[in-house]
């Protein structure tokens, strides 16, 4: 349904996005994995049309996203969501649905487990990102942007949240996910993006986290010590040739697992991840 091709951002003479290409189809949660700063929330504004590409496409269904300007809804909730402090809940989403379904209004409360008569300055953070995808799927909305929603929350809170989404999957919505935490992506995403460097440095399915022993290989920005590093963040590895290297995923240990992608995620020397 969605693809994303080599879109570019530069700013101030510094290329932030170097060319992020994924696709993203029906009843599916594509996730981007990347630390702060890494260019998530850049590449979501665009995708939401707040902000505009340098270069590259954003295609629906084979279509400029501008062909269906009139047509495709796209829901957007950004990582800093804001309200009318002074409303409540029930006035909020009035507002937002103008005072035409009620009906509608209903299913957004039952689906965030939200009460209408609640004041928007009395609720917790996690309740106000339930607000915020509430909000955000009020024209019922066929693509979702999803921008760092979890962040700060508690466990409860981030279990509320992926509650939501997998809801919103089942109601056949494409759904785009940035996020930093590793444990929400194995949730709810069906495939994630390592977001790093202004690239997308691989792109898998979230089922590859289960398999048996796999290796995966890197080529890492030349210079380094990269055998010191891998062994402070007790990865296991095979140095290739130069600054190439295999690193190993344990098949008996998921915390073996999660520390490889976790590194992929945040690190600023992997140059290129291969198959």
């Amino acid at each position: 349904m969605i693809v994303v091709d080599k879109i570019e951002k530069i700013f101030d003479n510094h290329k932030v996005l170097k060319g992020i290409s994924f696709s993203v189809e029906k009843g599916e949660v594509y996730g981007l994995i990347g630390k702060n700063g890494a260019g998530k929330t850049t590449l979501m504004n665009i995708l939401a049309g707040l902000s505009s590409a340098d270069s590259g496409t954003f295609m629906i269904g084979g279509k400029n996203r501008d062909f269906y300007k009139n047509t495709i809804r796209i829901g957007y909730l950004p990582d800093l969501p804001s309200f009318f402090e002074y409303l409540s809940i029930g006035e909020y989403l009035n507002y937002l649905l103008m005072n035409k379904n009620p009906e509608r209004k209903k299913q957004l409360l039952q689906l965030v487990e939200l009460s209408e008569k609640d004041r928007i300055s009395t609720l917790s953070r996690g309740m106000r990102q339930r607000l915020g995808i509430a909000a955000s799927i009020v024209n019922d909305p066929e693509i979702l942007l999803l921008d760092e929603p979890t962040s700060a929350l508690d466990p409860g809170g981030r279990a509320d949240v992926m509650r939501i989404l997998c809801e919103l999957k089942k109601e056949g919505k494409a759904i785009i996910l940035s996020t930093h935490i590793l444990t929400d992506m194995e949730r709810v995403c069906d495939r994630v993006g390592f977001l790093s460097g202004g690239i997308i440095k691989k792109n898998m399915c979230i089922s590859e986290l289960d398999t048996d022993a796999t290796y995966i290989r890197v080529i890492f920005e030349k210079g380094g010590n990269y055998d010191k590093i891998l062994d402070s963040e007790k990865i296991s590895y095979e140095k290739l040739s130069g600054n190439i290297y295999r690193l190993k995923m344990d098949e008996k240990s998921s915390s073996s697992q999660k520390r490889i992608f976790s590194f992929l995620a945040t690190s600023k020397v992997v140059k290129y991840v291969l198959n």
